[in-house]
């Protein structure tokens, strides 16, 4: 799902077969496959960059044959390649956080770089399987911030890293984040950029989309409606069996 009020859209989302930067609501999809991979990018960078930016990303992962690739290390190598490339392809001032998943037929491996997430969902708990590359998450590292003041705090949106030009500097000093774990079946997971997660607490995430997160999608989406956005935002949610 994608949704927002700005006119340009900087988001982009992977849902293992298309790149979708236009407005999309509610999109079901199901398939049968050996390995999945699902992105979601926020650009950034004004004007076109931010479009730009996470739109080449999305389209750059889109086109790598994963099925032998099911590995911290071939994350790792792929985003390091296209963020050497996008040196030479992007505007200077242009970048964009991502959030992934990648699924293979024994384990899952969640990934992110800036502050798009991925969390699991189970029917007692939502569990955030990534980890924000940003100022106030630093403190909060530090325990210079507890959780209840980092989510309102003034910097809350200040991103340390991410891929694309802008964040060239931080390269050799940050990583890619990456969780793998056993598969789990059934198993609900949701990717989902800052649009998200700045207005709604995880808990109430979670208390929307149980006990059926795919169906209840909806009631995420009419809840977002009704918190009058002032950021775009996208979200996908899958159910692994």
């Amino acid at each position: 799902m994608m949704i927002g009020p700005r006119n340009r859209q900087e988001d982009c989302i992977f849902d293992g077969i298309t790149v979708f930067q236009t407005d999309l609501l509610l999109r079901k999809n199901g398939f049968t496959t050996s390995h999945l991979l699902l992105t979601v990018c926020d650009g950034m960078g004004g004007h076109a960059a931010g479009e730009t930016a996470s739109l080449y990303l999305c389209e750059q992962l889109g086109r790598i044959d994963w099925r032998n690739l099911i590995s911290t290390d071939s994350i790792r190598d792929a985003l390091a390649d296209i963020q050497q490339a996008s040196m030479e392809h992007l505007p200077a001032n242009s970048g964009t956080t991502i959030a992934g998943l990648l699924v293979g037929e024994e384990k899952t491996i969640a990934f992110n770089a800036g502050d798009s997430r991925t969390y699991r969902l189970r029917p007692e708990s939502i569990e955030y399987l990534s980890h924000d590359h940003t100022r106030v998450q630093e403190m909060v590292d530090q325990a210079l911030v507890d959780n209840a003041r980092a989510s309102r705090h003034p910097m809350k949106n200040l991103i340390e890293f991410g891929i694309g030009p802008v964040f060239e500097r931080a390269w050799p000093i940050r990583q890619v984040y990456l969780n793998e774990a056993p598969i789990e079946s059934p198993a609900w997971y949701l990717l989902c950029s800052d649009g998200l997660t700045d207005v709604m607490p995880d808990k109430k995430i979670h208390e929307l989309l149980m006990p059926d997160p795919i169906e209840n999608g909806n009631r995420l989406y009419n809840a977002l409606k009704r918190k009058g956005l002032k950021d775009n935002t996208s979200f996908i949610i899958a159910e692994i069996r």
